[in-house]
């Protein structure tokens, strides 16, 4: 009976919402339940979890982040610019992902040395790292024909017993982070400065450092995410982070529904991502137009939203700490 409870939890409505799409579009379309087209989901899925998995921290830490959907296709433009110009696959994905990671040092030092909200300093390093994409290819992709072969290309695109290697990273990827949120010192200390930053200065919890890493992570695993992205479009994209903006911060709250109620946390930003990826896939077998999973993508976004506030406004009504547990 316990385990029948814990199926109707409000945790696991984001499970049943992304199961009862799957039945929707298979009996809508009978292409989406062909193992092709899923495995496809799961390709599409890893690219974004992979590339939006720093910011959940980032918002888990109650800052926010706008910066690395540009991050991402800066790292994709200089990934193809170095590729163009003779460098190995893997020597350009290093090199860009190093280069994009220092945009999160940037970030931390405007945020913790010169005190700027991270908003505000997010939304200036994108700019930059969208002006510097912009001028990279002169606003125009730039496309590459020799990264196939490599061991970047074939991670993409390989499978292994019909399961796209990609998202078998992403899952490796997730429960590493999964165990540092859950069994870790500084797993716990992330959400102790996003429940009451004062409190955790006067536990001794080093609010710089916690912040720092925050957000260089949130910056490396966007750089990694647009390094992925230019090896399945063959082209480095300047005007990729549009694309990645609105599906990130949907999918991080509304994986507060999942596995710690109203908190964003590493498994709900995987199903949320997954969930997206679904949402997308499905309306375009069915010839619906790009708007229409926009408007879906916002209105999910709103509810994500709403579910933290909800949560969040209810626990300080009772006058108690939010519980990670």
């Amino acid at each position: 009976m316990k385990k029948m409870k814990g199926l109707f939890r409000p945790e696991s409505s984001l499970l049943w919402i992304v199961a009862m799409v799957c039945i929707t579009f298979s009996l809508m379309t009978p292409v989406f339940s062909k193992p092709s087209n899923l495995m496809e989901i799961l390709r599409q899925c890893s690219t974004s979890a992979i590339l939006i998995l720093g910011v959940t921290w980032v918002i888990s830490a109650d800052e926010m982040d706008a910066s690395f959907p540009d991050i991402a296709a800066l790292a994709s433009m200089i990934t193809a610019l170095l590729l163009r110009n003779g460098l190995s696959f893997e020597l350009s994905a290093i090199i860009a992902i190093g280069l994009c990671t220092l945009f999160g040092v940037l970030t931390s030092i405007l945020v913790i040395k010169f005190k700027f909200q991270s908003l505000i300093a997010t939304i200036a390093v994108s700019g930059i790292a969208k002006a510097i994409a912009a001028i990279i290819g002169k606003g125009m992709p730039l496309t590459i024909t020799n990264a196939s072969g490599s061991i970047i290309y074939n991670m993409v695109w390989g499978k292994i017993a019909g399961i796209p290697v990609l998202f078998i990273i992403a899952i490796m990827l997730y429960f590493v982070c999964l165990w540092i949120q859950e069994k870790t010192v500084y797993g716990q200390h992330v959400y102790a400065i996003g429940e009451n930053r004062q409190a955790a200065k006067e536990a001794g919890i080093s609010e710089k450092k916690i912040l720092s890493s925050l957000f260089i992570f949130s910056a490396l695993f966007a750089a990694i995410g647009g390094v992925i992205m230019m090896a399945i479009l063959q082209s480095g994209q300047p005007k990729l982070g549009s694309s990645f903006f609105l599906d990130g911060f949907t999918a991080v709250f509304l994986g507060a529904v999942v596995f710690k109620l109203g908190k964003p946390n590493i498994i709900g930003t995987l199903v949320g991502a997954i969930l997206l990826a679904i949402l997308v896939n499905g309306l375009t077998l069915l010839g619906s137009s790009f708007f229409m999973g926009q408007i879906i993508k916002g209105a999910l976004l709103l509810l994500g939203v709403a579910i933290v506030n909800i949560a969040k406004n209810k626990q300080r009504g009772k006058g108690g700490k939010l519980s990670y547990e």
